[in-house]
């Protein structure tokens, strides 16, 4: 049997890759990095603990050759943002990594490249918070006012991240009118109506008597692409009279469970 180098020679670890092919890694520890053509194959690792921008090079710039695969995997704290050089398109998203994340991006034409993130992560529910709320709430506002015990705070762990947001609860108006609710993310109202002049998430409507409840839902799938504490709350108003949620009937002292829940789901 032939072998590739001589009797006399030393075979090195590097020269056995070659050999049988295996996967070579280039680390980078920068908060820039622009690929080349020696990337081709192999896994980039980027660590920083800050932001890092990965740039793909046009073809003017890198004779890239068909089907080209960039392999990348961040391993710092800081998120890697794949961006595109003038005329290079980059298809997929998102075109970002968080830490532990890697992806692929493959040469389908000239300076066009497709992304596909690594792990099948996508769509995994990362942390549930929840909160109930076993009192009644009144308010005579005609402006939106807090709901008091139906906020809840969520850390998100990625900017890629959306939070589902539900809450259920009883609401009534002791002057047979309408209340109107808000979902908002911290002074922001999410999923408001159009239509008419009262902006709101939510109404309960008056019923025939003052003593019935309607039971209001509200959800919302937010992107709020953060990583820092996000407060999620329900904000009340009313037409006129006196509003409620989490009342048991006519005994505006007795509460009924009101909850507000959120869930990080993974990109």
């Amino acid at each position: 049997m032939a072998y590739p180098f001589a009797a006399a020679e030393v075979l090195t670890a590097v020269d056995l890759n070659a050999m049988i092919g295996a996967p070579t890694q280039n680390a980078q520890t920068g908060t820039t990095y622009t690929a080349v053509l020696l990337d081709a194959g192999k896994t980039v690792t980027l660590s920083n603990a800050s932001a890092v921008t990965l740039t793909i090079p046009a073809q003017a710039s890198v004779s890239w050759a068909d089907n080209t695969q960039l392999n990348f995997l961040n391993i710092g704290a800081g998120t890697v943002t794949i961006t595109p050089a003038a005329g290079v398109t980059i298809n997929g998203t998102p075109l970002t990594l968080e830490t532990s994340k890697g992806g692929s991006l493959v040469r389908t034409a000239s300076n066009t490249w497709t992304f596909t993130p690594t792990g099948g992560g996508g769509g995994k529910v990362l942390q549930v918070v929840s909160v109930t709320k076993v009192d009644v709430f009144t308010t005579t506002s005609t402006s939106f006012v807090d709901v008091t015990g139906l906020t809840v705070s969520i850390t998100p762990s990625a900017t890629s991240s959306k939070i589902l947001i539900m809450s259920t609860f009883q609401a009534g108006n002791s002057g047979n009118t309408t209340d109107f609710f808000n979902l908002v993310r911290d002074s922001t109202a999410l999923a408001q109506g159009t239509g008419g002049s009262t902006n709101a998430t939510a109404v309960a409507a008056p019923g025939p008597t003052p003593s019935l409840l309607d039971t209001v839902s509200i959800s919302n799938l937010d992107s709020p692409a953060t990583t820092s504490a996000t407060t999620y709350k329900i904000q009340m108003k009313v037409a006129a009279g006196t509003g409620t949620v989490g009342r048991r009937g006519l005994d505006t002292a007795v509460g009924v469970s009101s909850n507000i829940l959120v869930m990080e789901i993974s990109a």
